[in-house]
């Protein structure tokens, strides 16, 4: 039967050094660590700062793509990129006929589709665009939750938590009804006249 020999690495000091010279050589060597713990998760921070961006806007994106391809749409485009319109990116992949295109220097995102018109399929319409901003904000909050043990740095923890906050009121902000940039109206405003539709066929 063998022996597991398990090394553990210690702080080795000279040994005619003396008490108080080891424990200030301890503290030194505590804080050192403590200050490259605490530089690792500013990076960490920084990183995160440009992916958080991605993962809230792909999420968003899969939430409407799921729930189009559930409704019976076909989706040509995932974007979370540059404006396709104002400069061509490649796609970076393509998964089951679909095309990802991603640029971390962007805040845009958006999914394009075909094969349902939602204007005489309202309840589609409607799941369409709740499904992106509900995804969005749940995605959100899994990971704000998650952030309370980010890192060792309460405070490092503390600003990722509300930098997924962010994303959370964000993703929910899509909800209300306005026009966005080129007049393109937001999930909001969608699934209000989704709504609309829905009562007014009721009523007929």
């Amino acid at each position: 039967m063998g022996l597991a020999i398990v090394s553990v690495p210690t702080l080795v000091l000279p040994l005619h050094l003396s008490l108080a010279q080891r424990l200030s050589a301890a503290e030194a060597y505590a804080s050192n660590a403590a200050a490259c713990s605490m530089l690792v998760d500013i990076l960490l921070l920084l990183v995160l700062f440009p992916v958080s961006f991605i993962v809230s806007g792909l999420a968003h994106e899969l939430g409407h793509a799921i729930a189009g391809k559930l409704v019976g749409l076909s989706i040509h485009r995932i974007v979370i990129a540059t404006d396709l319109r104002k400069k061509t990116v490649k796609p970076r992949f393509t998964l089951a006929g679909t095309e990802f295109y991603f640029a971390p220097n962007s805040l845009l995102h958006y999914v394009t589709t075909s094969g349902v018109a939602f204007s005489k399929h309202p309840v589609k319409q409607l799941i369409f665009n709740l499904a992106g901003p509900l995804s969005g904000a749940l995605t959100a909050a899994v990971f704000a939750f998650y952030s309370f043990g980010f890192t060792g740095t309460t405070v490092v923890n503390g600003i990722a938590i509300c930098l997924w906050g962010f994303h959370f009121v964000m993703n929910l902000l899509e909800l209300q009804p306005e026009l966005l940039a080129y007049d393109t109206p937001s999930d909001g405003w969608n699934v209000r006249e989704a709504w609309r539709r829905i009562k007014a066929s009721k009523k007929n």
